[in-house]
């Protein structure tokens, strides 16, 4: 299991499906042009580039070098690949996977139920990277998309550090991003913006702040 002192950073962002692959390429990206290796898990190849930010530009080729696309199917070619990932030449220093729903909704009712099924996959990923933080000698980062968490929240709660949540209203075309929390903010929180065009791009129109509790 992994310990309080993990060196794991796992974040969750939970909205609809239709923009996951939107916001987790955008994320690899951006990690992949700071240096880090990135292992991109998603259940079904990317047909085509997902839609950027619009401020965005292409990313170098030495960016793209440093991402590796996994396509695992189901709970079982996860887990194959997870109990391997630690004796990768290339140890990835970010784990981000694009639909969290194909690995923990996918299981044998017969065998365990939802909420064990759901831990033993959390706790899995939690400390392959963990141990890929121990070999490389530094923090590690996790990111999962769920459209489930709209839901239910609180099971993701136990393993993930930063919860964010992502709102697309249809009506005004425009996607929000704003940071989960279950007590009034003690520091201001941003909330993101975005304009979403026709093509799917998204346009950062405004960046608001919740206001933080009053502490005195």
């Amino acid at each position: 299991m992994f310990s309080a002192k993990s060196n794991v950073k796992s974040t969750l962002l939970y909205g609809p499906a239709e923009l996951n692959k939107s916001f987790m390429f955008e994320a690899a990206i951006y990690w992949a042009e700071e240096g880090r290796c990135v292992v991109y898990i998603t259940p079904a190849p990317l047909e085509e580039l997902p839609a950027a930010c619009h401020d965005r530009s292409n990313p170098a080729p030495t960016a793209f070098k440093l991402m590796r696309f996994m396509y695992l199917a189901d709970y079982e070619a996860l887990v194959d690949r997870l109990v391997e990932l630690h004796t990768f030449a290339s140890l990835p220093s970010v784990l981000l996977i694009d639909d969290f729903d194909a690995y923990t909704t996918n299981y044998k009712e017969s065998e365990m139920s939802q909420d064990v099924h759901f831990a033993r996959t959390c706790s899995l990923i939690l400390d392959t990277m963990n141990s890929c933080a121990r070999i490389l000698k530094t923090n590690v980062y996790v990111c999962a998309w769920s459209s489930s968490a709209m839901k239910d929240i609180c099971p993701y709660m136990i393993y993930f550090a930063n919860i964010w949540n992502v709102t697309n209203e249809e009506e005004s075309k425009t996607i929000l991003l704003q940071k989960y929390t279950q007590t009034v903010p003690t520091e201001q929180c941003p909330i993101y913006r975005y304009c979403k065009l026709e093509d799917g791009t998204r346009v950062l129109k405004q960046i608001l702040y919740e206001a933080a509790e009053d502490q005195s």
